[in-house]
């Protein structure tokens, strides 16, 4: 569940982590989630959530190169109706756009091959029409690319947005190597087939965890405006988003080829590993969600924006100022939503695809609340501190432990007003 990077040694509580003066911590109930234009987008009207069950991904099949139409050459794909290489696409490319008019010095039958294609450009151009590439196709394309230039048009990156990008890219890699960064290695324990829990990978997960609570903490502090927050907004934030972003992380270390998993510190399981290691019933869960971030593509950027909203929400209970918080998520909404379109000008639903991702790690987190209550009576010896304090729902605790529920929530204000005074009986 989490991969992460060497720290110093680990604090016992939270609060050691984001204030040394010792802020003392409260529980915070599972938040209901995002407000303003994050809310619209993770609240679709089909309740959709991760399946349970994923089969590993299939190797895919071998690629089989047709020939080029026009040359023979390898093709490189459909281009203006035929299958074609990448020279004779831009050839035909150029002579139309440009109305190029050629003249052949011999019969005008030369021979085009792989060979000869270059020898005469009018017997090329018309064994270009002869096996059907289209001239329209060309006009139509250029005409495509015009169009989503314009569109992108009142799509630039500020000034202000590209150093809020630039922040949160950097905070995301100096708290997270990607997975080209490490240097991969196995182990062979419990490899064949799932138990209930192996206690040398409990062992090993356990330590991992506690490292990598830190550096979301660090990754946190990095966000611009998040220090300034009082210290008890920082504590709910981090103890409300903390799993949901560790589940985000390793996520995007899956490698489908292998279906596994990697840490930060390069250690690579297998899925049965990871139930072992004390995923359990969450594994084959956790495994789907990674498996449909794939076609998604995510940058470190993308990674990191998507982290920062998922931290900065302002519809966490027990906010001091969550108008505050609000007014932070909401230019990272806007990086987020310009930097995706900018980066695939074609594919406008990657960004509210993104922001859906934050409900089904929403749902898992849940899951991992009550996958936390089980593994306490697993594990031989206590759970250290900082996972307990971020992995428990405490609201499921609460009633596990017998304690009064906390009373709902009051609607937030418009505004962050002192409350008025008390009214008489």
């Amino acid at each position: 569940m989490f991969g992460c990077v060497e720290a110093a040694a680990a604090p016992r509580r939270l609060h050691d982590v984001t204030n040394r003066g010792g802020c003392a911590l409260r529980r915070v109930p599972v938040p209901a989630g995002c407000s303003g234009p994050a809310r619209r987008a993770l609240e679709p009207s089909s309740g959709r959530v991760v399946g349970d069950t994923a089969p590993p991904s299939p190797p895919p099949p071998p690629r089989v190169h047709k020939p080029c139409f026009v040359c023979s050459d390898r093709s490189s794909g459909y281009h203006y109706g035929v299958s074609s290489c990448e020279g004779c696409k831009g050839f035909f490319r150029r002579s139309i756009q440009k109305n190029m008019v050629y003249t052949c010095h011999r019969e005008r039958n030369c021979q085009i091959d792989k060979v000869t294609r270059n020898r005469c450009q009018f017997c090329r151009l018309q064994k270009c029409f002869q096996v059907g590439m289209s001239k329209e196709a060309v006009r139509n394309d250029r005409k495509r690319k015009k169009e989503v230039k314009e569109d992108l048009g009142g799509d630039e990156l500020s000034p202000e947005l590209a150093e809020l990008v630039r922040r949160v890219s950097r905070a995301h890699q100096e708290t997270f190597p990607s997975l080209g960064q490490l240097g991969k290695y196995t182990t062979n324990s419990s490899a064949d087939h799932r138990v209930q829990l192996d206690l040398g990978l409990w062992d090993k997960f356990s330590e991992l965890a506690t490292k990598c609570i830190i550096k979301i903490v660090e990754f946190a502090k990095r966000l611009p405006g998040f220090t300034g927050l009082s210290m008890a907004d920082q504590i709910t934030l981090l103890k409300a988003a903390c799993l949901d972003i560790l589940m985000l992380r390793i996520c995007t270390r899956y490698t489908p080829e292998q279906d596994t998993m990697t840490f930060s510190d390069g250690l690579t399981l297998t899925r049965t590993q990871m139930h072992n290691a004390g995923f359990g019933p969450l594994t084959d869960l956790v495994f789907a969600f990674a498996g449909q971030l794939l076609p998604l593509q995510l940058d470190d950027t993308e990674t990191g924006l998507l982290s920062a909203i998922c931290l900065i929400c302002g519809d966490r209970m027990e906010l001091e100022q969550p108008r505050r918080v609000e007014r932070l998520q909401e230019p990272l909404l806007e990086a987020l939503r310009v930097y995706a379109r900018r980066r695939r000008p074609r594919q406008p639903q990657r960004f509210p695809q993104m922001l859906l991702k934050i409900t089904d790690l929403r749902g898992i987190s849940t899951k991992g609340a009550e996958r936390a209550i089980t593994l306490r009576t697993e594990i031989p010896g206590p759970m250290p501190p900082l996972i307990r304090e971020m992995l428990e729902n405490p609201e499921i605790f609460t009633e596990v432990e017998g304690d009064a529920p906390p009373p709902p929530p009051e609607p937030p204000a418009a505004q962050d007003s002192p409350p008025g005074p008390p009214k008489s009986p």
